[in-house]
């Protein structure tokens, strides 16, 4: 949420519940426009399958504007459910590609990250507050080593919510890691541990096997000492980065 807009990025499947934990912060907004927009980085079931909710079976929401590159809004677009909600009016499709998309006193582009493409590209999204890079949405990457500009990009911005999902390779047993790679928690205090003295960066996407989640953790504690904030439910950041 800034200034005017209210934005979600990524439709888990307990959006209904997340939706309801908001209302004492959102107030009165028209059931037909719960959000001026939501915004998909990709096609893994935790980031898309709660747009069902905004069918007319649930919400029916009504061309509300869903931001995402063309290569995601084509899978959906020709896919059912999903299909259903463009051809009904529930969403807009808006693509973001080339060019920022401009809501009131806010722009949104998209930036390219590696991540596995089943059915099409990932991105990370940022936020720009009169064409300032203020916030970097970066819930999933399966390396930094795959991404070079990674530093220059999470330096550029105030704010970076970035991937936290395994904190250890031997959290989930009898699962290979490698198939549904992500950085370490370690590895990525390591490498930004100096750009979380200036900027303000949150670790976020914690699996529930991920100790980060645990405050009492040693994990917890080494991410904390080195600077870095750990998401949690209602957290708010003002447009300096300062965390309530």
């Amino acid at each position: 949420m800034s200034g005017g807009n209210l934005l979600l990025f990524d439709a888990s499947p307990d959006i209904r519940m997340q939706h309801a934990a908001l209302q004492p912060l959102l107030g009165r907004r028209d059931p037909r426009r719960p959000f001026d927009a939501v915004c998909i980085t990709h096609l893994h079931m935790g980031h898309y399958v709660g747009l069902v909710h905004f069918g007319k079976e649930a919400a029916s929401t009504q061309n509300m504007p869903l931001i995402a590159p063309q290569p995601i809004l084509d899978f959906l677009g020709t896919h059912q459910p999903w299909r259903s909600l463009f051809e009904n009016g529930n969403l807009l499709a808006r693509p973001i590609d080339d060019e920022p998309v401009r809501l009131d006193d806010l722009s949104i582009r998209s930036v390219p990250i590696p991540h596995r493409a089943e059915f099409a590209p990932a991105v990370a999204y940022s936020i720009l507050i009169e064409g300032r890079p203020w916030a970097l949405y970066l819930p999933d990457i399966d390396s930094w080593d795959e991404w070079p500009e990674a530093e220059d990009v999470i330096e550029s911005h105030v704010v970076s919510l970035v991937d936290a999902t395994f904190g250890s390779r031997d959290e989930l047993p009898g699962r290979d890691l490698a198939a549904i790679p992500h950085p370490l928690v370690t590895d990525t205090v390591e490498r930004f541990s100096h750009l979380a003295q200036r900027r303000t960066i949150i670790l976020t996407h914690m699996n529930h096997s991920n100790a980060l989640a645990d405050a009492t953790s040693e994990l917890a504690a080494l991410a904390q000492d080195a600077g870095f904030a750990i998401a949690s439910d209602g957290m708010m950041v003002d447009e300096e980065g300062a965390i309530a």
